[in-house]
């Protein structure tokens, strides 16, 4: 009995082994953004922009924003987005 129980033993983890060698884990990852902006002195005048986004196998979140500015008045605003499966 005892033989028998050791040879199902040594059995389950060797199977468990390869099958841990056959589909090791992983995750995708992605990353990404940039920027933009302007400036003029002429009349005071300032925008500017961005965004990113990240990424991985299960999970996404991506963010944007902007603003602007004169000599009277700003503005602006931005968003964003987070996504799980």
């Amino acid at each position: 009995m005892k033989s028998k129980l050791g040879k199902a033993a040594v059995t389950t983890a060797a199977a468990l082994a390869l099958a841990g060698v056959a589909a090791p884990a992983y995750a995708s990852v992605a990353v990404g953004g940039g920027g933009k902006g302007v400036i003029t002195a002429d009349e005071p005048f300032v925008a500017g922009g961005g965004g990113g986004f990240a990424a991985t196998t299960n999970i996404l979140a991506a963010g944007g924003g902007g603003g602007w500015a004169t000599s009277t008045a700003v503005g602006g605003g931005g968003g964003g987005i987070i996504a799980m499966n």
